[in-house]
């Protein structure tokens, strides 16, 4: 799937298991002149150390003159139509479509731009 961001500023992307569970965030930003597109290809299946999920992309928050598409859909018809395509129930589809999903907490062990060290 490929995200298409129009104007500067920040975007707030969850992406949603089929029980409405978030297990990825995403903040892009994009800086430059109004007329600035940005893309960004995501994939819509996450590997974790139970096997491979399906997850649904939500838009949380964007910039307030931002323009935002999913695979050339508005986010909204793309959320509500792949949440039914992993197996959401119909509430759980509506509120994704209406850009309510769980944000991830902030690790309080880590300050914000701290990048972890790798073993």
């Amino acid at each position: 799937m490929e995200i298409l961001i129009k104007g500067p500023g920040e975007v707030t992307i969850c992406f949603i298991d089929s029980s409405g569970k978030t297990l990825l965030q995403e903040k892009l930003r994009s800086a430059g002149t109004p007329s600035i597109a940005a893309r960004r290809p995501v994939s819509l299946l996450l590997h974790t150390h139970r096997g491979h999920v399906d997850v649904a992309p939500v838009l949380v928050d964007r910039g307030e003159k931002q323009q935002v598409t999913f695979d050339g859909d508005e986010p909204e018809a793309f959320t509500r139509r792949r949440c039914r395509d992993i197996g959401c129930n119909d509430a759980v589809a509506e509120d994704a479509a209406r850009g309510r999903a769980q944000l991830l907490r902030v690790d309080p062990a880590r300050p914000p731009g701290q990048i972890p060290e790798r073993p």
